[in-house]
């Protein structure tokens, strides 16, 4: 029997080196013997991402709650896959959860309890790690907006809302702002403590 495997999710604001430090993690783990995957949300290779990306480039324009339906809608589609993985024993990074559209979705002003329900369901993470940079940092860093990032209030409320959110929900909060490695050895010393991996 395989024991079962983990999830752990990278959140954090725009621009805060999620991507990097998925790639970081996913190299350390694998070089150690662990089987271990990146899904990056949104997943822009499924009918329900293309339609994101299209909103996001401008291209559709939906209401606020059409787009974290479909973010959540996003996720769901990839809920057996995810099951699955985690049964044979692999450890899924994820490039961003549902954490994304709780924090997004307030700071749009909706109604939190309508937005934890979306993910209702969806298979649970082990641990959460939230990496901050400051929002004038994330558009410092910034060459490519999408219609989310380009909103500096949308940021600013976001960035105030990760920090809320970490309290209440223990997630693990990291400076973004210091250099790729320092930022990757706090992940890791994270990850050997929560997940002794």
């Amino acid at each position: 029997m395989a024991t079962r495997g983990k999830i752990i999710v990278i959140e954090g604001t725009d621009k805060a080196g999620k991507g990097s430090q998925s790639r970081m993690l996913a190299e350390t783990l694998k070089a150690s013997g662990k089987v271990c995957v990146i899904l990056d949300f949104p997943d822009y290779t499924t009918p329900i991402g293309m339609e994101i990306k299209a909103f996001l480039e401008g291209k559709r324009d939906y209401l606020p709650e059409v787009k974290h339906l479909l973010f959540s809608a996003n996720r769901w589609e990839k809920k057996k896959e995810i099951e699955s993985m985690l049964e044979n024993g692999t450890i899924i990074i994820m490039n961003r959860y549902w954490q994304s559209n709780l924090v997004y979705g307030v700071a749009n002003g909706m109604d939190i309890n309508w937005l934890l329900r979306l993910d209702k369901g969806m298979p649970k993470e082990d641990v959460v790690l939230l990496i901050l940079v400051n929002p004038s940092v994330s558009a410092k860093r910034a060459e490519i907006q999408d219609t989310f990032e380009s909103d500096a209030q949308l940021a600013t409320n976001a960035y105030k809302n990760y920090l809320k959110f970490a309290k209440q929900y223990r997630w693990k909060v990291i400076d973004g702002s210091k250099s790729k490695e320092q930022v990757h050895q706090e992940i890791m010393k994270i990850i050997r403590k929560e997940l002794k991996v």
